[in-house]
């Protein structure tokens, strides 16, 4: 896992589990012919470059992380908090094993404050996920709904084209109301329609919708 590009991976795994409330566990990389451990904090800083490419508020510094080290020996040691105050710590020897929680129950927080070492209390990292469709919708209906004003404007009081206009509207409007519904497909199929009955529209009048 040392190229970008798997982290890239491991970063939307990540991000498909939180949106889900579930853990993931990163068993850090080891190579018996280079004799190489990939160190906790090396790994925090991989998925931090991740996030700055991918920008979805997956992982910041005041991410969850537990971080197992050398578990099974006389040695091991469980140390969990923010990403913030983890990225400081030195882990010791190797093998280490991260972990970003999801949704914990309170059986699970209150068996980390009593085996693991915790820097700060321990937080539902997948409580600010949100769902690539859900960030889709948030982007795209106000865009729409900017985009439909101006066609408003520029039919005026056209009838031939009220009925086109009203779909458009109505469309809009399922795309919020399947949303609130978890109808996720339904919700981005209607702003996709409403897209392309006002990108009909600015055609009939001459204007690229892509410019």
């Amino acid at each position: 896992m040392r190229e970008q590009k798997s982290w890239s991976t491991v970063y939307h795994t990540i991000y498909e589990n939180l949106a889900k409330g579930t853990h993931s566990i990163l068993i850090l990389e080891y190579s018996s012919i280079e004799n190489f451990f990939l160190d906790p904090k090396d790994a925090i800083s991989s998925l931090l470059v991740a996030e700055s490419e991918q920008k979805r508020n997956v992982i910041d510094e005041s991410t969850f992380l537990i971080v197992a080290s050398r578990i099974g020996s006389k040695t091991q040691s469980i140390t969990a908090g923010k990403l913030a105050s983890l990225s400081k710590m030195d882990f010791g020897k190797p093998p280490h094993t991260v972990i970003i929680p999801g949704r914990m129950h309170f059986t699970e927080t209150d068996a980390l404050k009593a085996f693991a070492r915790c820097l700060d209390e321990p937080f539902d990292n997948s409580s600010r996920i949100q769902k690539i469709s859900d960030q889709m919708i948030t982007k795209y209906v106000p865009k729409a709904r900017r985009a439909l004003d101006e066609v408003i404007k520029m039919f005026g009081d056209d009838k031939n084209m009220q009925p086109v206009i009203e779909n458009a509207r109505l469309y809009i409007d399922d795309c919020e109301k399947f949303q609130n519904e978890g109808k996720e497909e339904l919700a981005i199929l209607s702003i996709g329609y409403a897209e392309g009955l006002i990108d009909a529209l600015r055609l009939s009048k001459g204007i690229d919708p892509w410019t």
